[in-house]
Order: structure tokens, then C-alpha cells, then sequence
């Protein structure tokens, strides 16, 4: 039996290519075998689409689902303002409630044997008043996968995330660098190595630079991913 029923992926910043690696784990955990969805159950910045608030990644992570579950459940919380989902939701006159986030993620985990929740943001990210994304993590008790941007910077943000990470007994499932050219530059060459060396007991991999054709078929991507990740490294976060 499965120790856990979720995954939850989080990053160092945004943009460093959170929900890719979301869609990737569900991709890679259905083709295992495993009733996997993704979810994106906050998402800021999205733009009006005939009437209703499009969640962009929550359509990725519906597709990469097979459609089992709504777009509706996928993203359930929804903004238009690229913002902090506590003051992207007071922007509009709304309070957001991470009891409800909670909630939401629970009832979709009970009916999947897999739920791959992709966060907002970083860890610090406020959700609701003095509530932060780690706040989630802490409630729902999901390992974590957390996603950095392979560049100058890196290591001190990775190991900034872990500290906090650990500083509340949350488990680390693995670490994801997203390479953001198809070159490194003399910083990044090292970068992995000296991550992995830093943080020992965590799994390090390296995701290869993606452009917008790759992207635009994920079970491609999926295939790149599978073959670039060491086997040891997929079955400690998908069994």
C-alpha cells in the first residue's frame, strides 16, 4: 500500500516551471498504472475566456489527467490579478480560506490514488492573512517536490526552501532543476553536483531545457523526462 496519497510541488520562485514538472509526475504515474490527477487548486493571473476566469495551468493539469476530473475541480480558486492569492482574492472583495483549499484537495485525493497538487508561488506565499503556502503543505502532510530554476542564485534559494522545509518536519521527496537554456553557463555547470552534495539525504535531477514545441505535447516531454531521470529517482516519488 501507498504510504501517501499526494505529491506536492512547490518552487523556489515562480515561473520556474512548477506546473511542467506537475504535469510530467501525473503523465508519468498513469503510465505506471497509477490513477493519478493534477491539481493547480489556487491559481492567480488568469485571463476572462467567454465570461469565467480561464486557470491556464489548471488546463494543462486537466489534460494531463485524461480529462478524469473538471477543469472546475482542478482549479477551483480562481483570480484574475497576478498576485499573492491572499491579495489577489482581496482584490476582488474576497477571502480566501485555506480550510476550504484543504477540503477541496481532500475530497479529489480520496477518490484518486494519486493527487499531484502543484502550489502557487514559492513557500511564503500568503494564502489567507498570516497563512502561507507552507501553511498548505503542513495541513495536507504530502511530501514535497520542489521545483528551482537552473541558475546563479540557485543553491542559496533551494537551501533557503529546504531549511523551511525541515524546520517543520515536512518531507522532501526530491528536488527539480529546470533548466531555462539549452546551455549552462559557467555558474550552473556545478550546480546540481553541489546541491546534491549540500543536501544529501534529498534525490537531485535535472530536467533538460523544454521550448514551446516541446511543451506543446506532453507526452513527448514525458518521454524526455523518463529517459533524463534516473529510475531510482521516479520510483521514490511515484512507487
Amino acid at each position: 500500500m501507498r504510504p501517501f496519497k499526494g505529491l506536492f510541488v512547490t518552487g523556489t520562485d515562480t515561473g520556474v516551471g512548477k506546473t511542467v514538472i506537475s504535469t510530467i509526475l501525473v503523465r508519468l504515474a498513469r503510465r505506471r498504472g497509477v490513477n493519478a490527477v493534477g491539481i493547480k487548486p489556487v491559481e492567480t493571473g488568469c485571463n476572462w475566456r467567454d465570461g469565467v476566469l480561464h486557470p491556464e495551468d489548471g488546463a494543462l493539469l486537466t489534460a494531463a489527467s485524461d480529462n478524469e476530473i473538471s477543469l472546475d475541480d482542478v482549479t477551483p480558486f480562481r483570480f484574475s490579478l497576478p498576485a499573492s492569492p491572499a491579495r489577489a482574492a482581496a482584490m476582488e472583495g474576497r477571502k480566501l480560506m485555506l480550510s476550504d483549499i484543504v477540503g477541496h484537495i481532500s475530497a479529489i485525493a480520496e477518490s484518486s490514488e494519486l493527487v499531484i497538487v502543484e502550489g502557487a508561488g514559492g513557500l511564503m506565499v500568503p494564502i489567507q492573512e498570516n497563512l502561507m503556502m507552507i501553511d498548505l503543505i503542513e495541513r495536507l502532510g504530502f511530501p514535497v517536490i520542489l521545483v528551482a530554476r537552473m541558475r546563479i542564485g540557485t543553491i542559496n534559494h533551494t537551501l533557503l526552501s529546504v531549511s523551511a522545509l525541515e524546520a517543520r518536519s515536512l518531507g522532501i521527496a526530491g528536488i527539480v532543476l529546470s533548466c531555462s537554456s539549452r546551455e549552462f553557463g559557467p555558474e550552473e555547470e556545478h550546480t546540481a553536483g553541489d546541491i546534491a552534495r549540500l543536501v544529501k539525504h534529498i534525490p537531485v535531477a535535472v530536467t533538460p531545457f523544454l521550448d514551446e514545441n516541446d511543451l506543446a505535447n506532453p507526452d513527448s516531454v514525458t518521454d524526455v523526462i523518463q529517459s533524463s531521470w534516473p529510475e531510482e529517482f521516479l520510483s521514490r516519488l511515484l512507487g
